[in-house]
């Protein structure tokens, strides 16, 4: 990739491509609307991504990941050290954060990538969802306080209906979807079923 002006206007580009991405999807964001959200003319926006939506996407999307990844890991970290604890505190900072959409992400974005870069893309975004988790459910298989065989499924399923709080008509306060959240981890935790 070649040299671009990193300052305070990219960053600004970044942070209103990322909104327009995370909640229209690739094909529906326009250039002129990334330019007019940050308050400059179109053609400014190659100055700082030469080769346009493609490239700009691509950025959006590694940062995204990269801080997906490093906030699980942050919250996880910052835990007591019981795995309720742990994916609780997963949780809460996934409610609070814009979904990373890989269903649509597959469908739709990554079609207009080349097949491998969209492949990168698309395993750094389940990688970064996934392994913080994974390796916390881990160490929890290893003390004995959870019996499941295939973390990667329990990591993803945690993830999934984390998620999901963000697309339920009527609950928009952070407090509610957070509430939601340490719930649907209880759940998942606790299994549905009684125990005899």
């Amino acid at each position: 990739m070649s040299e671009t002006p990193d300052n305070e206007t990219r960053a600004r580009i970044l942070d209103a491509a990322e909104h327009l991405f995370h909640t229209r999807g690739y094909d529906a964001v326009k250039l002129r609307e990334i330019a007019a959200a940050v308050g400059i003319h179109h053609a400014s926006l190659y100055y700082y991504v030469p080769k346009g939506k493609v490239q700009l996407y691509i950025e959006v999307m590694e940062r995204s990941i990269a801080r997906h990844e490093q906030g699980l890991k942050q919250s996880i970290a910052g835990a007591q050290s019981d795995i309720r604890a742990q994916m609780r505190a997963a949780a809460q900072w996934l409610a609070l954060q814009p979904p990373m959409d890989i269903a649509r992400m597959a469908e739709s974005d990554m079609r207009a990538l080349e097949a491998a870069e969209a492949m990168r893309l698309m395993q750094s975004a389940y990688d970064a969802l996934r392994m913080p988790l994974v390796t916390a459910l881990a160490v929890a298989q290893e003390a004995g306080t959870i019996q499941e065989r295939d973390l990667d499924t329990a990591a993803m399923a945690l993830v999934s209906l984390v998620q999901s709080v963000h697309g339920i008509p009527g609950l928009k306060s952070e407090r509610a979807r957070v509430r939601l959240a340490e719930k649907l981890v209880d759940m998942l935790l606790d299994g549905l079923l009684t125990r005899g």
